[in-house]
């Protein structure tokens, strides 16, 4: 049973960031994978036993809500520890790094990715597309933020920007820490780019089966 949590949805739903649940689980399904997902609203325990989170976009007031409600109990570190997959878009990228600007204040973040977010000069909107790390995969997408996300040295870009502004420097989109993904890519990106929803899953899938056929046609 593969476990997918989709976290605070009432809150960080905004832009059909939740497709990303539905490609995966529609992934699984058709390969006669069991699985399961849950939706982990702000009235309930985060659980610590799945193997896919998700986090979305949305607005400053719902992204301050997001990480008090996420930093309340430690469900989601504990979930990783435990080898689980976390990918967040937009904002919910940005509230994973050390910190981030909403109302233009600078708060704390959850410090799971070493990246900043700042405001930056303009609003990011439009079309983009990035060759993603390590693997000769476009990735293609839609931004649309006024946020700026600078890397640490310990986080590694998720993708080189090709058309698009990414991060705000029009150089990198994202950023990878161990099993943790976040981008500003809306879409959604898995719907949009099933071969790295596959990749996803074969690195989660790896963990429980021995074999991973694949015939949904790509």
């Amino acid at each position: 049973m593969i476990k997918i949590i989709n976290l605070l949805p009432e809150l960080l739903g905004t832009y059909g960031d939740q497709g990303n649940v539905a490609t995966l689980t529609w992934r699984l399904t058709q390969r006669g994978i069991e699985n399961q997902v849950i939706q982990a609203s702000a009235r309930n325990p985060i659980p610590t036993d799945g193997d896919f989170y998700f986090l979305g976009g949305g607005e400053d007031d719902a992204q301050v809500a997001a990480v008090e409600l996420l930093r309340r109990d430690g469900a989601l570190e504990k979930a990783l520890k435990n080898g689980a997959h976390l990918f967040a878009v937009c904002a919910g990228f940005q509230l994973l790094g050390n910190t981030f600007y909403a109302d233009g204040k600078e708060l704390k973040g959850l410090g799971l990715l070493d990246v900043d977010s700042i405001p930056g000069d303009r609003r990011f909107v439009g079309d983009i597309k990035t060759e993603f790390t390590g693997m000769d995969i476009e990735l293609t997408g839609f931004e649309n933020h006024a946020g700026q996300t600078v890397l640490g040295p310990n986080a590694l870009p998720l993708g080189k920007v090709k058309v698009g502004f990414g991060n705000g420097d029009k150089k990198y989109d994202g950023a990878i820490n161990g099993n943790i993904f976040g981008t500003y890519l809306h879409g959604p990106i898995l719907a949009r780019n099933p071969e790295f929803a596959d990749l996803l899953l074969n690195r989660a899938i790896g963990r429980k089966y021995t074999t991973f056929e694949d015939p949904v046609a790509n």
